[in-house]
Parts: C-alpha cells; structure tokens; sequence
C-alpha cells in the first residue's frame, strides 16, 4: 500500500511539473535600443536576393577550390559537445572477491549474508563483517546486484541541466563551423595575395628590363659624346632600384606560398605552385536582409547558444533551492561461503521515496543563483555586441567593394593613358625632340599605374571573401548549423 501511495506521488508530481521556459531568440535577446539599429536593408551597394551557397566556386577558379577543401580536409577536427541526462540511473554490478578477516569476542556461530549496500550499487559486495566467528577466516563472496535512482523533475532542474548542456554543444558545432569558414577564407585571401605577389614580380621584371635596356642606351650615347657621367650615374640607380623591387616581389610571393602551405599542413618550403593571373572578378553579390545574418552566420548562432546555455543554467540555479523528490530501488542476490563452516544465500531488496528541502547552506545557492544571473546578463551583452558588430562588418565590406570597383576603373583607364604616353614618348625620344629622362618618368607613372591597379584587383578579390564570411554563406552550399 505505502508503495503504491509513493509512486502515485511521484506521478503526480511528474504531471504537476511545469513545461521548461525558453529562452528568447536572435533579435528578441536584444534590448529595444539595440534592435532599433537593425536596417531594413544594407545601405551599401549590393544585388537583392538571397545570400548565394558555395562562395567559393563563384570565383570561377577550379584550382582555388580544390585548395579550400584540401585545407578544410586536413584541418583538426574542432567538433565538441557537452552531455547530460534525464532518465533514470541504472548501475548493475557482479561480485566474485576473496575476503579475509580477523575477529575476537564473544560471539556465536552464525554467517552474516553479503552486504550490497541500501541501494545494491554503491558498496562492495561482502564488505560486511562475519560476526559468527571468533578466530581468523577467509570466505569467497559472489554474486549480482541491481539498482536505480530516478528523480522527479518537478520544477525543470534536471531538464534545464540538459537544455543547457545541448545549448552548449550546438554553440561548440557552429564554432567550428565558423572556424571551417574562416579557414577557406583565409586560403582563399593568401591564394590571392600569391597571385599579386607575382603580378608585382613581373611588374619589377618589366620595369628592370627597361632600366636595362636603357642603361646599354645609355652607355652607347657616352661613348658617341651624347650622354654623360651624370646620365650614366642616374640610370643605373634606377636599375639598381628596379633589381631591388623585383627581389621584394620574389620574397613576397615565396612567403605567401608558405601561408598557403601552413594552412594545409604541407611542409613551409616555399614550392607550392599557384596561378599568376588573377580570376575573373564575381559579379555583385545578392546580400539577404540584415536580420537574416543573425540566423545563417555561424559566430553568431554560437553567441546566441552560449545565451540559451545561460539561460537554462540560471534556472538551474533557482530550482537547486527547491525540493528534491526522490525515488530508488535497489536488489541483490549473493552468496558467501565461509571456509569450514558453511555457506548462506541472500536476496536482499529495497524501495525508497524521499523528499529532500536544502535549508542553510551559507548562502551558496543563493550566490550560485546571482553568479548565474550575471553570467546570462554577460552573454546577452556579447550577442548584442557580436550582432551589431556583424552588420558593421557587412557594410564595411560592401562599401569596400564598391569603392575598390571605382578604383580599379579609373586605375584601368590611368594604366592605358600612360601606356600611350610612354608610347608616343619614345617616337619623340627618336625625332631628337625629348630626352630619355623624359620618357624613362613616364615609362616610371605607367609602371607605378600598374602596381596600383594590380594592388586593387588583389584587394578587392580579398574584400569580396571578407563579404562573402561577413554575410556567413557557407562555401559547401550545406547552408547554416543547425
């Protein structure tokens, strides 16, 4: 009867607990203030549609594909989850032990059974004393032991344990996603920055080449009286320069290989072979709505989960100061086997129901509520700080691929006006009516155009990466964390 009033009571209880609070979402964990800085739309220059999946192939460039993924390929696993239960716990133990004891006194002739302890799955089975002895014995004990604990979750502790471990565990899952995602733009970035370090190298080829050509012109128009020392002296300066800028390019594109080669864990040797012509620019980038960022980019799910993870963990708190209902069961059947004297059998079983309400605890719980509290507060902080930092990073990077398409029109057209300076220079350098100083300071203007404009294509192919991870669109088209 009492047995059946304890698991009526725990039923009932069970009913009677209240369904776990969630935690607010995305733009509903923001204060009012914050939200309000949320645009309808980006103010930067940008295609309306939704953010395109599988960033990577809209380069055009199969070679830059294939190292993201033999970079993401050879990357350490970062995935990491946190667990926790809500069911029952259920141990089951065998026993099979020699045991020895030594005892004095007055005492009878009887075998005390094994203990297995209240619940049968806490103490070592045959811990007990045999008390029917008075001299040194040794006895086999063996046997099999079963029990369980369950605790009625009436006000969401245990759930909001769980609720916050899984909180965890999906902030860890889209870390990694965002690192996977910083990784391929990071290869991707230094797989550009290769490809101008060699666009420069043949810039400084092009302009020694000159430089030497017209320092052999030079020499020539000395001996016939035409040139001197000083005309001499300055071309070779030049070419001295144009020798050194061709080493610093040289230098450049082996170091960027080598940031290649790091992030795919290949040996840091310099070697790796890459294109030295840029890819076609992508067009515009379709942008999505503002607000959407907050659901597809990965650092920010993370940041919204540690907030849930929070969240839960503050209720934890509060309900560890309620009462505890308690329901255990425990059974055992063994055999001990006393040298000389005997052997006895047991079963032994129990059921318990309890009720357990912490009292004082020297303010504890109510300090590890507080220390809760502050850390959710903490996290809502961070996720609005994250948020509002995610959208300046957006428009940063639209603006800057508008203006970089801006200068690199007007570097084009500046590359193509010097080109023909340099060229009706040199006719008028032939017809006597200029000198070469003349023509080597606009070759000079054509060939710094060049370097500019190179410069800007390398950048502005990084700044669409940097827009591309800023919007949070997956380069494997799989589409956000869930």
């Amino acid at each position: 009867m009492k047995t059946q009033i304890l698991l009526g009571t725990a039923v009932c209880l069970t009913f009677a607990s209240c369904a776990l609070k969630q935690p607010p979402v995305g733009a509903d964990i923001m204060p009012e203030s914050a939200r309000a800085k949320i645009p309808g739309n980006w103010a930067g220059s940008h295609r309306s549609g939704a953010v395109v999946p599988n960033w990577i192939r809209t380069f055009g460039d199969p070679e830059l594909t294939a190292l993201v993924a033999d970079a993401v390929e050879r990357n350490p696993d970062l995935k990491a989850a946190a667990a926790s239960s809500l069911y029952p716990r259920i141990a089951m133990k065998g026993l099979g032990e020699r045991q020895g004891q030594r005892l004095s006194g007055d005492i009878g002739n009887g075998i005390n059974p094994p203990d297995f302890g209240s619940s049968g799955v806490e103490n070592s089975g045959g811990a007990g004393l045999d008390t029917s002895v008075d001299r040194t014995s040794q006895r086999w004990v063996y046997g099999i032991a079963a029990g369980a604990a369950w605790e009625a979750d009436v006000w969401g502790r245990i759930r909001s344990k769980k609720a916050a471990a899984k909180a965890e565990s999906a902030a860890l899952e889209a870390d990694y996603e965002f690192a996977r995602q910083s990784l391929a733009a990071a290869v991707a970035r230094a797989y550009f920055s290769t490809i101008e370090a060699s666009q420069q190298e043949a810039n400084a080829q092009e302009t020694l080449n000159i430089y030497q050509e017209y320092s052999k012109l030079t020499d020539v128009r000395k001996e016939q009286g035409f040139a001197s020392d000083f005309d001499v002296s300055q071309i070779k300066s030049r070419t001295a320069a144009a020798e050194d800028a061709l080493y610093t390019a040289q230098q450049a594109r082996a170091q960027t290989i080598r940031a290649i080669e790091v992030v795919t864990s290949r040996y840091p040797a310099g070697r790796f072979d890459v294109r030295r012509s840029f890819p076609g620019q992508p067009r515009g980038v379709p942008a999505g709505l503002p607000a959407q960022i907050l659901e597809r980019r990965p650092d920010l799910i993370a940041s919204e989960r540690r907030f849930a993870a929070a969240f839960h963990r503050v209720n934890e708190a509060r309900t560890a100061r309620l009462p505890r209902f308690v329901l255990s069961a425990g059974s055992g059947l063994g055999t001990a086997d006393l040298d000389s004297v005997g052997t006895l059998n047991a079963l032994v079983w129990s059921f318990a129901g309890g009720v357990t309400q912490p009292i004082f605890f020297g303010g504890e719980l109510k300090a590890a509520q507080d220390l809760r509290t502050a850390e959710q507060k903490a996290a809502a902080a961070s996720y609005v700080g994250s948020a509002l930092r995610a959208f300046e990073d957006v428009e940063d990077a639209l603006a800057g691929d508008y203006y970089l398409r801006k200068r690199e029109g007007a570097l084009g057209d500046a590359v193509s006006s010097s080109a023909d300076s340099v060229k009706f220079g040199r006719q008028q350098l032939d017809q006597g009516q200029i000198d070469m100083f003349q023509v080597l300071r606009l070759t000079g203007e054509n060939l710094a155009a060049k370097v500019q404009l190179t410069q800007i294509r390398a950048s502005r192919l990084r700044e669409r990466v940097n827009l591309y991870l800023a919007l949070g669109g997956d380069f494997e088209g799989t589409g956000a964390p869930k």
